[in-house]
């Protein structure tokens, strides 16, 4: 019986600003005038070395095995901090690992929402992504460049953190007690989105009665898959990213001064990235257009001092 041929993914190479230790993976190359990828560097193989053989530039671009891409995310989730550390790796680079990071570990989420170490690897990439904001404001920029322009759960919940972080960081200037929990709750806001059918999320058309009926459930869904793991204020974030000032969300009804704040930060983060990328039902709108709709259609959905803290700070402006 024939082997089935192996899947090949491609990479890239800003794990290599990690320190010098191995790789637990192989990593191939695809010759110029071949479409096999042959081996180019074995594992076990330190990243000293490996940095000597890719500044020959002999090589084409660089794969792993399908099989091998667990062991590539772990090895690169392992180089965080380090990377983060280091102040000769660019800004660019760090947030480019980071936010690559980010996007896999919510996915993993997505796929086992219960799994401790999935949950255990969501507080370290948000801690990652605290740690990296905080040594350069500059970052947030850098990681919303790179989230997608089409709506991607993954992607979502990455940029709703990066952009709730932003802003809490500007309001709660040099008070960062619940900051790590708040981005938590960003990251996971939409976890209870993975109990809800594929064919309701991703319907191109409006949602009937019954289908948002259904869809207003994931906030209670994620407090129930997140209840033993998280903390309370990550928990409210979860439960109450949908609640409006005006006592219209869901799915409890709160107005006003009900609604925490951190809840009220979620919010405005959540609708505007939603806005801002294309989505099954629609397309993207520019950044103005987003922010004009959040101000004349959607009057008493956010606090209006923490939307225009939002306005103040997309503009990189202080409150």
């Amino acid at each position: 019986m024939l082997s089935e041929p192996k899947k090949f993914i491609r990479i890239v190479t800003d794990y290599l600003l990690a320190e010098d230790r191995p790789i637990d993976f192989n990593i191939y190359t695809k010759p110029a005038k071949s479409n096999k990828p042959l081996l180019l560097v074995a594992a076990n193989t330190k990243i000293a070395d490996i940095k000597k053989i890719l500044a020959q530039k002999s090589h084409g671009p660089l794969f792993i095995t399908q099989e091998s891409a667990q062991k590539f995310e772990n090895f690169m989730e392992q180089s965080l901090d380090s990377i983060i550390r280091n102040s000769a790796v660019p800004l660019e680079q760090k947030s480019s690992i980071v936010h690559a990071c980010a996007t896999n570990i919510i996915r993993d989420i997505f796929d086992d929402p219960r799994s401790g170490r999935n949950i255990s690897r969501a507080k370290a990439i948000t801690s990652n992504i605290i740690d990296l904001t905080l040594a350069d404001a500059q970052s947030i920029r850098h990681l919303l460049r790179l989230g997608s322009h089409d709506y991607y759960t993954f992607s979502h919940c990455v940029n709703v953190a990066v952009f709730g972080v932003g802003l809490w960081l500007m309001i709660h200037k040099g008070d960062d007690t619940d900051l790590l929990d708040f981005a938590l709750g960003c990251i996971l806001h939409d976890v209870g989105k993975t109990q809800i059918l594929d064919t309701i999320l991703n319907k191109p058309g409006k949602l009937d009665f019954e289908e948002f009926e259904i869809i207003k459930k994931h906030p209670g869904q994620g407090h129930w898959l997140m209840a033993k793991h998280t903390s309370e204020t990550t928990l409210d974030v979860i439960l109450h990213h949908h609640e409006q000032i005006n006592g219209n969300g869901y799915p409890h009804g709160l107005k006003e001064d009900q609604i925490s704040d951190n809840a009220k930060i979620a919010t405005i983060a959540d609708v505007y990235d939603a806005l801002t990328t294309n989505r099954p039902y629609g397309g993207a709108r520019r950044p103005i257009s987003a922010l004009t709709l959040m101000k004349e259609e959607m009057v008493g959905h956010f606090e209006q001092k923490r939307f225009e803290e939002f306005i103040l700070f997309l503009g990189g402006r202080s409150a």
